[in-house]
């Protein structure tokens, strides 16, 4: 210990306690400050980490609770739009029958009105031919016509 002079240790550790009360009185409460300020923002950022991760949590959620409704209407319109067309479908050959029984009728009509047209006028022409050749024959035109449209009325039904 003869290296070691009293004065040295005694200069060091007045040094040391002036260091000691510098860094107390100036610098201790602003590191402190500096530090609990630094402790707090990591603990709002933990909350705000930990919030954030919850919340996003909700929203996935929310989200599949959104596509899953919106898959379930997607299907309920799916269904009824081919309802709807069923039912158009239905509708048009509903519709479509009915022209076709028209224009069935309408035919039918129109045959029926040719047939009794070509039937008038064969009988009409019946009539004159009959009469022309009576007329031939016994020289007499109108005596029996009342006798042939008769006649011709028993044929035709």
């Amino acid at each position: 210990m003869e290296n070691l002079k009293l004065e040295l240790i005694l200069a060091a550790m007045i040094n040391f306690w002036i260091l000691f009360f510098f860094f107390k009185h100036f610098l201790w409460e602003k590191l402190s400050k500096a530090i609990d300020e630094r402790r707090k923002f990591l603990k709002a950022s933990e909350e705000a980490d930990d919030l954030t991760k919850k919340k996003l949590e909700e929203a996935e959620i929310k989200v599949e609770n959104i596509l899953n409704d919106a898959r379930s209407k997607a299907s309920e319109i799916e269904k009824s739009a081919d309802e709807l067309s069923k039912q158009n479908t239905a509708k048009l050959l509903e519709k479509a029958e009915k022209e076709a029984k028209y224009v069935l009728e309408s035919a039918k009509t129109e045959i029926e009105k040719d047939r009794l047209d070509m039937n008038n006028s064969m009988k009409s022409k019946i009539l004159d031919l009959s009469l022309k050749l009576n007329s031939k024959v016994f020289w007499k035109q109108e005596s029996n016509k009342e006798f042939f449209e008769k006649e011709f009325e028993v044929l035709a039904k």
